[in-house]
C-alpha cells in the first residue's frame, strides 16, 4: 500500500505528470460530450471553492459556515457587472473577486477576537445575513424570483470580444484558471506565509513567539479565501446563467466543508478528487434527489472514522511546506559553506554587537485579587546564563510571560537595552530580539522537524503573498537562505537524521528540541526556556547543557526556569529565587543551597542533604 502511496504521490506532484494532464484534458474538450464538459466545468468550480476553505479552515484553523456568502458575492457581483455594463467574465470577475475578497478581509477583524464555536455561529450569522439580503434587495439581485439574463457559456450568450463562447471555450479557460490557482496555493503553502498559516491554527502564542503577527496573518487567510471563493463564484454565474437566492444558502458552506474534509484537509490532490465525486454524485442519484444530503453525512462519518485525512491521506503521501528543490540547493550550499567544524556554533547567531541585556523594575502582575507578582526587580545580565527558580506557584512563568509580551504587567516596567519596552506585545519583542520556548513543546504536529524549524525564520523574510503565490526570485533566495542557516541549526542540535520525520512520530526530546530550533532561527539576542530540561534523559540534559553554552559564546543571553538542579549546577552565572511572587535570593548555587529562606521555601531537607 505505501509503495502505492509513493507512486501516486510522485504523479499527483511531478511537474511533467501533471502537465501531461493539463495537455490531454484541455485538447481533448472537443471530443467530450456538451453534458458532460458542464459536469466538469461544476467540478472546477467546486476545486476552486473548495481551495477557499481549505484556505481558511484546513490551513488557518478558521471556521466557516457562511462561507457560500463569499461565493455569492463573486457570482452576483460578476453577474450584476455583466449585466449593467456589458463586461465580459474578464474584467467582472476580478472585480467581483476583490469585493469578496475586501469584504473577507473586514470580516476577520471581528472575527478574529472569537474562536471555536463561537466563530462559527459568527460566520453562520454572516451568511445568514448575505442570504437575506439576496432575498430582500430585488431591484439588485432579482429576490426570491433569481436573477436571469446573466451572459452563459451554458446558454450561448456569453459572447468576449465578439466571439461567442462555447462550453468547450469556457471549459477550457475554467481549467486554466483552476491550474493556476492551485499552483499558486502550492506555492503559497510552502512559503513562510502559507506555513505561518498552519502555526496559527495550532498555537498563537508559539506565532507570537517567533514573530508572526496574529491579526494580520489571519486577516491574509481571510482575503485570500474570499478572493478564491470570489473567483469561482464568478464562473459559477456564467456558467449556469441564473442565479437565486437559495443557491447560496447554508447548504452550499456544509457542501463545501465536506468536500475539503472527505478529500482531506492539506491535500490538493485529494480535494481535486472529491470535488470530481461530490459533482458527479448527484447525477447519480437523481431519483434519490432527496436523499442527497443523507449520502453526504454517511460519506462524511465513515470518512472521519475510516481516514481522518480523508482521500488525500489514504492514497498519497503527507504534503509538504517546502520547496524540495530549494531543499536541495540549500544541502549543497550548506556542505559549502564554512561553518566552524570545531564548536559547531552557527555562526549567523553571533551576536554582531554588545549582548542584550534587560532589566525588571518593580513589575507587579494581579489576577483579580491574586498578586503573582509583587514589585519584582532583577537584572538579566547580557550574554549570561541566568536560571529562575521556585515552587509551582511561585510567579516565574507570570515573569517570563510579562517579559516576552505576552501580556502587560500590572506595574512597573520592563528595560530592554535602555529602551522600555513595557507592555510591547510578544510579536515585536521577537522582533527585538527576545524569543521563547514554552514549558509543553507548541509545534505543528504534521510538521516535519526541519518546517516547524523553518517557522523562527518567518520574521526575518520580506515577501508578499503574491511573490509567495507565484514563486518569484526573492522568495527563492529568501527560502533557500533560511534552509542553510536550517540546517546549521540542525547540526548544532544533533537532530539532523530526523529533520525530514513529523514530529507527532518522534520521541518527547526530539519535540523539546525542536522547539529550541525554532526559537534559534528567529536569531534572538535573548532566548528565554520554561523548562527545557522537562521530560528529557541524562543524555539529552547533558546535550542540552553544551548547546546553552555554545550559545552563551556567541553572546545569546539565556534566561531559563527549571526546577533540575543537577542540570542547572555548572551551567548557570547566576540563580534567582522566586517565592509566592517575590524575590528571595539572587546569587550562584552554592550560595542558593545554603540559604536559610530558599532552603525552607524550595529546596527542603533532602535537597540539602544532597548537596
Amino acid at each position: 500500500m505505501n509503495s502505492m502511496r509513493i507512486l501516486l504521490t510522485k504523479l499527483a506532484t511531478h511537474p511533467l505528470a501533471l502537465l501531461l494532464l493539463f495537455i490531454t484534458v484541455f485538447f481533448g474538450a472537443p471530443y467530450l460530450r456538451g453534458a458532460t464538459l458542464q459536469i466538469l466545468s461544476f467540478a472546477l468550480v467546486s476545486i476552486l471553492f473548495t481551495q477557499s476553505i481549505n484556505v481558511l479552515t484546513g490551513m488557518a484553523g478558521q471556521i466557516s459556515l457562511g462561507h457560500a456568502a463569499f461565493f455569492g458575492i463573486g457570482a452576483y457581483g460578476s453577474a450584476i457587472i455583466a449585466k449593467t455594463f456589458g463586461l465580459n467574465l474578464f474584467l467582472t470577475i476580478p472585480v467581483a473577486a476583490v469585493v469578496s475578497s475586501l469584504i473577507a478581509y473586514l470580516l476577520s477583524y471581528p472575527a478574529g477576537r472569537v474562536k471555536e464555536v463561537y466563530l462559527a455561529m459568527m460566520t453562520l450569522g454572516f451568511g445568514q445575513i448575505f442570504l437575506e439580503v439576496a432575498r430582500e434587495w430585488t431591484d439588485l439581485t432579482g429576490g426570491v424570483m433569481g436573477l436571469s439574463g446573466v451572459p452563459s457559456a451554458g446558454l450561448g450568450t456569453l459572447i468576449i470580444l465578439g466571439h461567442k463562447f462555447s462550453t468547450t471555450d469556457y471549459f477550457r479557460v475554467l481549467l486554466l484558471i483552476t491550474s493556476c490557482s492551485m499552483i499558486f496555493i502550492r506555492n503559497f503553502s510552502q512559503s513562510r506565509l502559507g506555513r505561518s498559516l498552519f502555526v496559527m491554527h495550532y498555537s498563537e502564542l508559539a506565532a507570537g513567539s517567533v514573530g508572526i503577527a496574529r491579526r494580520q496573518t489571519k486577516q491574509l487567510a481571510y482575503a485570500l479565501s474570499g478572493l478564491l471563493a470570489g473567483v469561482s463564484g464568478g464562473f459559477y454565474a456564467h456558467l449556469v446563467g441564473y442565479l437565486g437566492p437559495e443557491s447560496f444558502a447554508i447548504s452550499r458552506s456544509i457542501e463545501v466543508l465536506v468536500v475539503a474534509i472527505v478529500g482531506g484537509l492539506w491535500s490538493s490532490a485529494g480535494q481535486v478528487i472529491s470535488a470530481v465525486f461530490f459533482t458527479f454524485l448527484p447525477e447519480q442519484l437523481q431519483l434519490f434527489a432527496e436523499y442527497q444530503f443523507i449520502a453526504y453525512g454517511l460519506i462524511l462519518t465513515f470518512t472521519l472514522i475510516l481516514f481522518k485525512q480523508g482521500i488525500g491521506g489514504l492514497l498519497f503521501l503527507p504534503s509538504r511546506f517546502i520547496r524540495q528543490t530549494w531543499l536541495t540547493s540549500a544541502r549543497q550550499q550548506s556542505q559549502a559553506t564554512t561553518t566552524n567544524s570545531q564548536t559547531n556554533e552557527p555562526q549567523f547567531l553571533k551576536i554582531q554587537t554588545a549582548p542584550a541585556d534587560i532589566s525588571v523594575q518593580a513589575i507587579t502582575m494581579r489576577f483579580g485579587g491574586l498578586v503573582a507578582l509583587n514589585a519584582v526587580s532583577l537584572d538579566i545580565q547580557a550574554g549570561h546564563i541566568t536560571a529562575l527558580v521556585g515552587p509551582n506557584g511561585s510567579g516565574k512563568s507570570t515573569l517570563v510571560n510579562i517579559i516576552a509580551g505576552v501580556f502587560p504587567p500590572t506595574g512597573g516596567k520592563v528595560v530592554l537595552q535602555d529602551i522600555d519596552v513595557t507592555a510591547q506585545p510578544d510579536v515585536a519583542m521577537a522582533k527585538r530580539g527576545v524569543v521563547r520556548t514554552f514549558q509543553d513543546p507548541r509545534l505543528v504536529p504534521h510538521f516535519t522537524v526541519r518546517e516547524n524549524i523553518m517557522l523562527g525564520a518567518h520574521a526575518k523574510m520580506r515577501y508578499t503573498w503574491l511573490e509567495a503565490g507565484l514563486s518569484m526570485p526573492r522568495v527563492r533566495l529568501q527560502e533557500a537562505k533560511a534552509l542553510e542557516q536550517c540546517n546549521e541549526i540542525l547540526q548544532l542540535l544533533d537532530i539532523e537524521a530526523v529533520a525530514d520525520q513529523a514530529v507527532e512520530s518522534l520521541p518527547y526530546g526530539y519535540r523539546r528540541m525542536t522547539e529550541l530550533g525554532r526559537a534559534l532561527l528567529a536569531q534572538p539576542k535573548i532566548i528565554l526556556l520554561d523548562e527545557p530540561a522537562a521530560g528529557l534523559s541524562d543524555v539529552e540534559m547533558t546535550r542540552l547543557a553544551e548547546i546553552l553554552v555554545k550559545l552563551k559564546h556567541l553572546g545569546i543571553t539565556v534566561l531559563l526556569i527549571e526546577h533540575h538542579m543537577d542540570f542547572l549546577t555548572g551551567l548557570v552565572d547566576e540563580v534567582i529565587v522566586l517565592d509566592s511572587g517575590s524575590i528571595i535570593f539572587k546569587g550562584d548555587m552554592l550560595g542558593m543551597r545554603q540559604d536559610p529562606e530558599v532552603i525552607a521555601a524550595y529546596l527542603g531537607d533532602d535537597e540539602v542533604q544532597h548537596a
